[in-house]
């Protein structure tokens, strides 16, 4: 492996995602514990972080633990002042809080990456910009989330961020009731969410060559 190599997945293996949105009921919690598991299963130190006051993430970690179905992840309670700290992982994926939260802009501020899940649904997507005013030069994706594929409503959400040059994620997370199911316990499918976890880590590669190479 070469120096340059090496350097790349050493930052990727030192590096926060942040999943938020300041609406909720567009899937945050599933797509922080869904790209969790794909990166395990990728052979990746993962802990999720969860500093959604509602705590839904470790209520779903301990119920799928209870139920025999660990997650292969472990989930730590952060806050807006624990969340700067290192990480023990290689790795660490932020679950933020819903609603207007000084929690959000620490989340912000810690990571490497924010992602934005929303569905297509045009006063979900109208909201999501209020938290794409949050990002700032962050690096930011949003992720489109309980997708009916082939409809204008897709077609509709891509273009409505694209066309204000935000970087919306090529995998799309598509509608499965089994999906909404599977809360609680550990997913047997992953739903599109390893496709959605590799096209994370190639941008963040191309990203650190891009700006290794600008400076």
């Amino acid at each position: 492996m070469t120096s340059a190599a090496s350097s790349v997945t050493d930052w990727l293996d030192h590096s926060k995602i942040a999943v938020l949105n300041t609406k909720g009921g567009v899937g945050k919690t599933t797509t922080a514990m869904m790209l969790c598991t794909a990166a395990a299963k990728d052979s990746r130190s993962v802990e999720l972080w969860d500093a959604d006051p509602q705590g839904s993430a470790s209520e779903w970690f301990y119920m799928a633990e209870e139920a025999g179905t660990p997650f292969p992840f472990q989930v730590a309670t952060v806050n807006k002042i624990t969340i700067k700290r290192r990480m023990s992982a290689d790795l660490a994926i932020i679950d933020g809080p819903p609603g207007e939260s000084s929690t959000i802009q620490a989340a912000v501020d810690a990571a490497d990456l924010v992602l934005i899940p929303t569905t297509t649904s045009p006063l979900d997507v109208m909201r999501t910009w209020k938290t794409l005013e949050t990002t700032g030069d962050k690096p930011t994706m949003v992720v489109l989330t309980s997708v009916k594929l082939g409809t204008k409503l897709l077609d509709q959400a891509r273009a409505a961020f694209e066309d204000e040059g935000v970087y919306v994620a090529k995998s799309v997370i598509p509608h499965r009731e089994s999906l909404k199911q599977s809360i609680g316990q550990l997913p047997l499918s992953m739903y599109g969410y390893d496709d959605l976890y590799h096209e994370i880590m190639t941008l963040m590669t191309d990203d650190y060559t891009a700006h290794t190479q600008a400076s």
